[in-house]
């Protein structure tokens, strides 16, 4: 995807009440954005460092920003907006990017079968479900960075998709420049973690793919590994 006009570019001040950031800008103005992630954005936040924002033309909006990047000490760029995930990987499953799916069409924000809630994506034979990696860990990735139910969740009815006989794939989104390598943060959620197990000796594929993550551009870029529960990685 790329963005005309490209994110605009602020001064990272505070997050709180979730959904909220107070930024610096350019003029010294500040103003509070929305900020579209749920989770806790561990080694996300660093008051002081560049951010990127996009402008909203909804006047029905309360907050016409959106924060869409960060940056750390490091220098790396993280994507923080976790809408943006489904909209990287719906590009790249619609031009074939994504070699282990290329062979299929999916539609967006499928029903699960048989029970209530949705899939990011699907069609009759396979489902996909996205998540957005954005916490570096020394020198992994991992995810999640907080407590999620709702991610046990969608793992647990991937596990039932394939004892159904259906395909299905969880699809880490790795939407941070400093990380090559993805595993699950089994001392933050251990629920999640045996799950994600459960699901991998049931038949759910795990697939990882890195981000290209610039103010003008994101794209998947290509292949990481997964190495499983982050405790079990040397």
């Amino acid at each position: 995807m790329r963005f005309e006009p490209a994110f605009q570019q602020a001064t990272m001040l505070r997050r709180y009440k979730r959904f909220l950031v107070d930024v610096s800008l350019a003029d010294g103005t500040r103003e509070t954005m929305h900020c579209a992630n749920t989770g806790a954005m561990s080694a996300c936040v660093y008051p002081g460092f560049p951010v990127y924002f996009s402008i909203s033309d909804n006047p029905k909006r309360k907050l016409r920003g959106s924060l869409e990047l960060v940056q750390t000490p490091d220098g790396h760029l993280v994507c923080v907006n976790t809408s943006q995930a489904n909209r990287i990987v719906k590009e790249a499953l619609a031009t074939g990017f994504i070699e282990e799916l290329a062979e299929y069409e999916f539609r967006s924000e499928v029903k699960i079968p048989d029970e209530p809630g949705r899939f990011d994506f699907g069609n009759d034979d396979v489902y996909v479900e996205v998540k957005n990696v954005t916490y570096l860990r020394g020198d992994l990735g991992v995810f999640p960075d907080a407590k999620s139910d709702r991610a046990t969740k969608h793992v647990n009815a991937l596990r039932r998709c394939v004892l159904r006989g259906k395909r299905a794939v969880l699809f880490f989104c790795v939407a941070h420049t400093g990380i090559d390598k993805v595993a699950i943060a089994d001392d933050i959620d251990p629920l999640y973690d045996a799950a994600v197990r459960d699901a991998m000796a049931a038949g759910v594929e795990i697939l990882a793919y890195r981000c290209q993550v610039t103010p003008k551009t994101l794209a998947l870029d290509g292949s990481v590994p997964f190495l499983g529960s982050s405790s079990t990685v040397a």
